[in-house]
């Protein structure tokens, strides 16, 4: 037997086993570097929607539409030759009753009412 190949033996398996653990490293950095870019590419997809999403905002919020509609809900303006209508709703008989019962009673009965909760 040879005792001087003894030790080539031990450093080419140390050879081998650095191999190994370093192609593994890169595997798991390459999995790790996979994965990153995938969630960057959906991050991507979503901001893209959202800034489609804001371009379409400004378009509208510039048209002429809209400026007539925020001119006629904040200035109340109207057109030319245009009648405007305000319909408001009449009171139901049930609040105007309890609202003149309200009017009606003393303040210790209205503390009463709103400490008892009837």
């Amino acid at each position: 037997m040879q005792r001087g190949n003894g030790w080539v033996k031990y450093f080419w398996l140390a050879v081998v086993l650095f191999m190994m653990y370093a192609v593994g490293k890169l595997a798991y950095k390459n999995y790790t570097l996979n994965v990153q870019e995938l969630k960057l590419k959906e991050e991507i997809s979503i901001l893209e929607n959202e800034i489609q999403s804001l371009e379409n905002q400004i378009v509208y919020f510039q048209s002429d539409s809209y400026k007539e509609k925020m001119i006629r809900a904040k200035l109340n303006l109207q057109k030319e030759g245009e009648n405007v209508v305000v319909i408001q709703p009449e009171p139901k008989m049930e609040e105007v009753t309890e609202n003149s019962n309200m009017l009606k009673r003393s303040n210790a009965e209205k503390w009463w009412d709103y400490l008892i909760g009837i």
